[in-house]
């Protein structure tokens, strides 16, 4: 196991942490794995009351007093020009191997650092990023146009089979409702599913007329 920290950056907004991750973090998460003293590092942009308002977060596996020494200077200059207003750092290792485990703890640090080279790709194409899922909706298409098609491409392109591929789509979906319900409340992930399985079985009639 490695030793996995993460250093929390506090920003006022999308905006803030846009510019951040634009100013300093996409440099930073390639740069940093070039050290000795860190192997993989990867980040994670948070708006949420539940972060503590709006974060950006790099996970960083390695020795992260050295990573401090090395950084602290530039996280300094981040909060001097505004663009933060402070950082910090916790150790997080055991949780980190405890959620995941030990072999699914390597793999998850390896699957981030592919999601931040995507992400890195997605920032240069878009100004705006598209639509979760139908980014024209009043074109009226019969094949909606949105962010949906990267996950599902990405998938084609490892040649997983369309059960595999809807297999993770609906761990997503359960992941997903498991954080509304950490973090708003249970009652809206019940609805929330709720609207899942009705639109489902609406698809569901649809496709057996």
């Amino acid at each position: 196991m490695q030793q996995i920290s993460e250093v929390h950056f506090t920003t006022h907004g999308k905006t803030e942490n846009r510019q951040l991750i634009d100013r300093y973090i996409l440099d930073a998460v390639e740069r940093l794995p070039q050290q000795e003293f860190c192997d993989h590092a990867a980040f994670m942009p948070l708006t949420h009351d539940a972060a503590g308002g709006s974060n950006v977060w790099i996970t960083v596996a390695g020795d992260m007093e050295t990573l401090v020494d090395h950084e602290s200077d530039d996280w300094d200059d981040l909060v001097e020009e505004g663009l933060v207003s402070e950082w910090d750092v916790t150790e997080v290792t055991e949780d980190w191997y405890e959620i995941a485990g030990e072999q699914g703890g390597e793999l998850l640090l390896q699957l981030h650092r592919v999601a931040n080279q995507a992400t890195k790709a997605a920032f240069e194409e878009f100004e705006i990023p598209p639509a979760p899922v139908d980014s024209y909706p009043e074109e009226n298409a019969k094949h909606p146009v949105g962010w949906w098609m990267v996950l599902d491409t990405i998938s084609g392109h490892q040649e997983y089979t369309f059960e595999e591929r809807v297999e993770a789509f609906l761990y997503g979906i359960r992941h997903k409702y498991e954080d509304v319900s950490k973090l708003e409340s249970p009652e809206k992930a019940a609805q929330q599913i709720d609207e899942c399985i009705q639109s489902l079985e609406t698809f569901r009639n649809e496709i057996q007329d």
